[in-house]
């Protein structure tokens, strides 16, 4: 009895993961870019001089992936015209080591302006996809942060070109 409940759980626990991937894909189709906006949240344990450059290099490497993978950046007003507003974020976060927190954490959305059903007046900036990752690593090794935050664009441009396979 109890190995044919954890069977169901396990399936239903599979089945809204795979509904809430394909809703994320979904939202994806017919996209015909996104702006790209590349942030560092908290870098406490980061050294000043040094968060720049870091920025500097995870926007470059950012931009480099979707670009080579067909995906347009869009510019103001470009954005601002093209319906939802698609924005992707990405943000990195850099924590001192406490024995409660990950020292890297790396986040990213998809960010669309909606309507409400019940009110179409309202519009709103929501995440329709989001990914995250974290690292258990000494924030200086600048190649396993572009290792981290390249696995989560790469899999969000994966399912933008599944979304849009013209793009291919």
């Amino acid at each position: 009895m109890k190995k044919t409940i954890l069977l169901l759980i396990c399936l239903l626990i599979g089945s809204a993961s795979i509904q809430a991937q394909s809703s994320e894909i979904e939202s994806l189709k017919g996209l015909k870019g996104v702006r790209l906006i590349v942030q560092l949240g908290r870098a406490e344990a980061m050294e000043a001089e040094q968060r720049p450059v870091v920025l500097a290099m995870l926007q470059k490497d950012v931009e480099a992936k979707l670009t080579q993978a067909g995906i347009p950046l869009l510019k103001s007003p470009d954005v601002d015209n093209e319906p939802g507003s698609p924005t992707f974020h990405v943000w990195v976060t850099f924590d001192k080591p406490n024995g409660y927190t990950y020292p890297v954490r790396a986040a990213s959305k998809l960010l669309q302006k909606v309507r409400l059903s019940r009110n179409s007046l309202i519009e709103l900036s929501l995440p329709t996809w989001e990914e995250w990752g974290v690292g258990v690593y000494d924030i200086k090794d600048l190649n396993m942060l572009l290792s981290n935050v390249g696995q989560i664009v790469d899999r969000f441009i994966k399912e933008y070109l599944i979304a849009n396979p013209k793009l291919k």
